[in-house]
């Protein structure tokens, strides 16, 4: 586990950008404070945890809401962060109250949809403690995408920072140990300035909004769903964005996914648009085949696919247990040769599937069939993640940052 302090003085050992002063609006807001450099370099250095003073942060799961029946739907919290960037340069984080937000009309994010987002999650731990669950990678990405569609940057601790303060501000809203949900966070950045012309803006925000949010399915890992195989539509065209969290690439799965919905079929798996050929992903996850009897994970390489931090966690931990981890194409043929395939993602982090199913142009249908139950290795992994996440088990990774 790290501490905040401790994380982000290695991050700024190398690479330290400070904050300017704050723009000013009409919103009632919170003003947050930055660590300087040098403030935050004189902290330790250590990976490992740091005591911190958990009543400085606050006690989690002090709100007035039913923590055992929250779903995964919006629910209004406390504050949101918004952050500016103008003239160059991004100004001083707010908290804000409001759940609105003014923007031009001529804002790129509307027009040219020039806009990206994240997600993650802060947990409560048995010692009163709350983390947030690998930000660095979070940010790493946001950026990833961001330079996709011409965004500025946004630094990694400041990311990180921000990630921190907006948990800190609403940690009543953060469900309690042993209630089986966490703080989901929503980083959004987007094109707020005004364009007419195909060009990126000059002003950029960024914020940071929490939902408090319960097991995607009630009581932690649901039984497999069957997922239908989509040939009318594709999710991202080759060198296009789908390897970026744009939001366009979600809208172009709504129509896929309600229609897939009204066969029956509540998930969705993309081949890729050149040939059809090759598994891709599912809507909004990865997807990973498991072959026990090789003690094999798979999942495929494409420039297509959006890089899933959770997948990248799930291959860490299955490298863990002596599983051999292959990135590369997989044939849709391949299929049939699997135990076990499972979608990952952040909100729910595994769905089993059950089965897979593609209807033919000449209205035949091909089925691949899975575990009618949740599998061996779908289960372990997703026990040993979760129990990562609440601090039940060793953090010997240091995906946990606690939030201070």
């Amino acid at each position: 586990m790290r501490s905040l302090t401790a994380a982000l003085a290695l991050l700024l050992a190398s690479s330290c950008q400070g904050f300017v002063a704050p723009s000013h609006n009409s919103h009632q807001i919170i003003t947050t404070t930055t660590p300087s450099s040098t403030q935050l370099k004189k902290q330790p250095l250590s990976r490992l945890s740091v005591a911190t003073d958990i009543n400085a942060v606050g006690e989690p799961g002090t709100a007035d809401l039913p923590w055992s029946e929250l779903g995964f739907e919006f629910r209004p919290t406390k504050s949101h962060l918004r952050m500016t960037y103008r003239d160059g340069k991004w100004q001083e984080p707010e908290m804000v109250e409001s759940p609105y937000i003014n923007v031009h009309i001529g804002a790129t994010a509307l027009h040219y949809g020039q806009a990206c987002f994240e997600g993650l999650k802060a947990f409560a731990h048995e010692d009163g403690s709350v983390n947030l669950f690998r930000p660095d990678e979070n940010a790493k990405r946001i950026n990833r995408s961001g330079h996709r569609v011409m965004m500025p940057e946004i630094p990694v601790e400041t990311f990180i920072k921000a990630c921190n303060d907006v948990v800190k501000d609403n940690v009543a809203y953060v469900p309690p140990y042993g209630s089986g949900g966490a703080l989901y966070l929503r980083p959004l950045l987007f094109g707020s300035g005004p364009r007419i012309g195909l060009q990126p803006a000059e002003e950029y925000t960024f914020i940071v909004m929490v939902i408090p949010v319960g097991d995607y399915y009630k009581g932690g890992l649901a039984a497999p769903v069957n997922g239908l195989i989509v040939d009318d539509y594709d999710r991202a065209a080759p060198k296009g964005v789908g390897a970026a969290k744009v939001a366009g690439n979600y809208a172009a799965d709504l129509i896929p996914n309600m229609a897939a919905k009204k066969k029956g079929f509540p998930i969705c798996l993309y081949l890729d648009a050149a040939t059809h050929t090759l598994v891709e992903e599912f809507s909004t996850s990865n997807f990973i085949g498991i072959d026990n009897e090789n003690k094999k994970y798979i999942t495929p390489k494409s420039d297509s696919v959006l890089p899933s931090i959770t997948n990248k966690s799930l291959q860490t931990l299955a490298k863990d247990e002596g599983m051999t981890v292959e990135q590369r194409d997989i044939e849709v043929a391949e299929l049939s040769t699997f135990d076990e395939v499972i979608a990952c993602g952040t909100a729910v982090v595994v769905t089993p599937i059950g089965s897979l199913t593609r209807f033919e142009e000449n209205g035949e249908e091909s089925k691949y069939q899975f575990t009618e139950d949740v599998g061996e290795t779908t289960r372990r992994l997703y026990d040993t993640v979760r129990n990562i996440q609440n601090g039940e088990i060793e953090d010997t990774h240091n995906w946990n940052y606690k939030v201070e």
